[in-house]
């Protein structure tokens, strides 16, 4: 890469690139059609939040005019769960009723595996104490531009924000690698870490592990 990535706050004019690339990698660096065929409501269900209530909070790489990553952060995990909740979720499937996206084969496979693994108890973390870690992250970069130190701007440049506010951080992933390197090395921690077999079935991948991790306030 020879230009220059520069990595910014999030502005108005960044909300279509935004959702477009949460849908167009949400599936393991590929397009979220593979399992889910309403990409505008998983783009509301990953991107609403953030973009609607908190935009000062979302970090962008831009790579030649292209938006080519992101990290949006949640600075109280209690009103994101109450947002997304009384909000966010239910008008984002009143819309995706209304385009009649909601009666497919791959949603019910969707509902149908959730409710397996809720039911399993697969995807069940130990608590975090919400007032220690009340911030929550949310990354992505586009699979092109992985390896690129995209990603390691973008978490430095949210730590530099984040650290005088002495906060506590948390965030999940779902990934084939029982351990998340890459945060490691910027003072995150395991927190947990399960094997999700219902998800393996239901994705086609194997093995995938659910996992979250934090890091401490100062770290």
């Amino acid at each position: 890469m020879n230009k220059e990535v520069l990595i910014r706050k999030c502005e108005i004019r960044d909300i279509p690139a935004l959702r477009d690339l949460a849908a167009d990698t949400a599936y393991f660096g590929e397009s979220c059609e593979y399992f889910f065929p309403d990409r505008e409501l998983l783009a509301d269900f990953i991107m609403g939040y953030y973009l609607l209530y908190e935009p000062e909070h979302t970090w962008v790489a831009e790579y030649d005019g292209n938006i080519v990553g992101y990290l949006s952060a949640g600075m109280n995990e209690k009103r994101y769960t109450l947002y997304m909740i009384g909000n966010i979720i239910p008008k984002a499937l009143l819309k995706a009723f209304l385009r009649g996206k909601i009666w497919n084969i791959k949603t019910l496979k969707l509902i149908k595996y959730n409710i397996l693994c809720f039911l399993r108890g697969e995807t069940s973390m130990k608590k975090v104490c919400p007032k220690k870690y009340r911030v929550h992250i949310h990354q992505n970069v586009k699979v092109n531009y992985r390896g690129k130190k995209i990603g390691s701007e973008l978490v430095e440049k949210f730590l530099e924000y984040i650290e005088p506010k002495k906060a506590g951080i948390r965030f999940k992933a779902l990934r084939q690698e029982d351990r998340f390197n890459f945060f490691e090395k910027y003072g995150f921690r395991l927190h947990d870490c399960k094997r999700v077999p219902t998800w393996e079935q239901w994705l086609n991948k194997s093995p995938l592990y659910y996992m979250e991790y934090v890091r401490d306030p100062g770290s």
